[in-house]
């Protein structure tokens, strides 16, 4: 059964590619004449004056509008297994954004963005729900303001809500977990330095509340149990960024100190959070050999204490010394044709708690839990940390992305993944793990791309996973991943 919706899901997919490659080519060989909104056509990128002098009204404000709309199915992809009910989920989900920049001098910004999205879901149905829609919450994700050559001094000091991603968004990217790609920000001070024409510093202090009504009210609060974070988080960054020491390439460096504390309910803990102190230090450096290799690479030694998940709710998990590591890399080639093609090789390494000592070696991601390289992996990992937390992880990689026409993009990633550690072998959760298999499974994910105009644009997104010897026979069945996106931005 598993099969045969995955190979009609895949002929779906390889008709569209097909098609879409055939209209975007016919697009290219009619001398690229496309269509205004005016229905006239014109030679060249089309030309839509009125759209940004509608945006930009007038010299000390803009504003804008996109909406995310996206169809999602899914099946095995928790539980990796056919025999649990429950197990396919298929559900639609509609972001609505709207953003204004009010720029009040050369050196003063303030960026606000109010953001919506509710939900549809087809499988599995609401039960004894009175609908099948999710409405939600309204909340600003954007509301800081900036300020440039703050005290005469060549600093940029970026207050209240915003989003930050540092180097490859390997450990910086996602302050809001909890509530997938519906928003990434951070409650946060940013203070950005520039030493000199190569060298930066950026200070940041972030106090992120695992409630949204802790900082800014959302509106129709639906005071969510999970938030936006699994725990109330304090931390500090120290980040420098250096673009002279190694020819065609850069070079950073960081310190990170993030304080977890247990979020609790009528004076429970909540058994999904974490209690942890975790101070981390790394460099990264990316680069260029010639006009065809490119390379990055970063490593992180974290050290601290933690007191991890605790899945029986009892209270009584374990609060021990950290000490962890974890590194990511990158080699690329670029053939520089035409389609501008490209390959890359990758791997990454997080350590994993050895059940056998009385320290915590598993890595912590810190503000990346996103999926960097999976959108269906990351929740088997529900079953061993939580979802999008990865860790206890080598992963090999290889991948290659093409222009198919001018306008459309295929991107294929193909990963093998093993676990550093049988952490879980006598600890098992829904998920059972075997006691000396490592060999995770195998990836496979493929992204078709295509971009209409500036403001069409959208993806087809297919991914296959086959579990390995790392689980038992009873969650050992294939899981598969599917989504459709349209995006319109204004």
């Amino acid at each position: 059964m598993f099969m045969k919706k995955f190979l009609k899901v895949t002929i779906c997919v390889m008709v569209a590619v097909f098609v879409l490659s055939l209209a975007a080519g016919a697009q290219e060989k009619a001398g690229k004449r496309v269509k205004t909104y005016s229905g006239k056509t014109a030679e060249g990128p089309e030309k839509h004056k009125w759209v940004d002098e509608v945006k930009n009204p007038t010299d000390w404000f803009s504003w804008g509008f996109d909406q995310r709309l996206r169809e999602i199915y899914s099946d095995n992809i928790i539980t990796l297994s056919d025999d649990i009910p429950g197990h396919v989920y298929h559900f639609q989900r509609f972001r609505s954004r709207l953003w204004g920049v009010f720029t009040l001098d050369e050196d003063l910004e303030i960026n606000t963005r109010l953001m919506w999205e509710w939900r549809n879901f087809c499988e599995p149905h609401a039960g004894n729900k009175d609908s099948n829609v999710e409405f939600d919450e309204a909340l600003f994700d954007r509301l800081y303001i900036k300020m440039k050559n703050f005290l005469d001094m060549p600093l940029e000091v970026t207050l209240g809500r915003q989003d930050i991603i540092m180097g490859n968004a390997w450990l910086i990217l996602d302050g809001t977990p909890e509530d997938g790609s519906r928003t990434i920000f951070f409650d946060a001070a940013r203070f950005k330095y520039k030493l000199d024409e190569s060298n930066t510093l950026d200070f940041i202090f972030i106090n992120q509340q695992s409630e949204a009504d802790e900082t800014i009210k959302p509106f129709n609060d639906q005071e969510r149990v999970r938030g936006l974070t699994d725990q109330d988080e304090v931390g500090g960054i120290l980040y420098w960024t250096n673009k002279d020491i190694i020819p065609k390439g850069q070079l950073d460096g960081y310190f990170i100190y993030k304080r977890d504390s247990h979020v609790t309910e009528n004076g429970v803990r909540h058994s999904w959070s974490n209690e942890s102190d975790i101070y981390a230090f790394g460099a990264r450096v990316a680069g260029a050999v010639d006009e065809n290799w490119n390379y990055r690479a970063e490593f992180a030694q974290e050290l601290g204490h933690k007191q991890t998940t605790d899945w029986d709710g009892t209270g009584d998990s374990e609060y021990a010394d950290l000490c962890a590591f974890g590194f990511n890399s990158r080699l690329g080639y670029k053939l520089n044709d035409a389609k501008k093609t490209e390959f890359h090789a990758d791997y990454e390494y997080l350590s994993g708690d050895d059940p056998s000592t009385s320290t915590n070696e598993q890595f912590d991601l810190l503000w990346a839990r996103w999926p960097r390289w999976s959108e269906n992996y990351i929740y088997a990992f529900a079953g061993e940390t939580r979802i999008a937390e990865a860790t206890n992880l080598h992963r090999v990689a290889a991948g290659w992305s093409s222009n198919l026409s001018e306008k459309l993009q295929f991107c294929m990633d193909y990963h093998l993944l093993f676990a550093a550690e049988n952490t879980r072998k006598d600890n098992p959760t829904f998920i059972r793990f075997s006691g000396n298999g490592k060999f995770r499974g195998q990836l496979l994910t493929a992204w078709l791309k295509y971009k209409y105009t500036r403001h069409i644009s959208g993806h087809l997104l297919g991914e296959y996973f086959c579990p390995g010897d790392y689980y038992t026979k009873a969650n050992n069945d294939p899981s598969v991943f599917l989504r459709y996106e349209l995006m319109l931005t204004f």
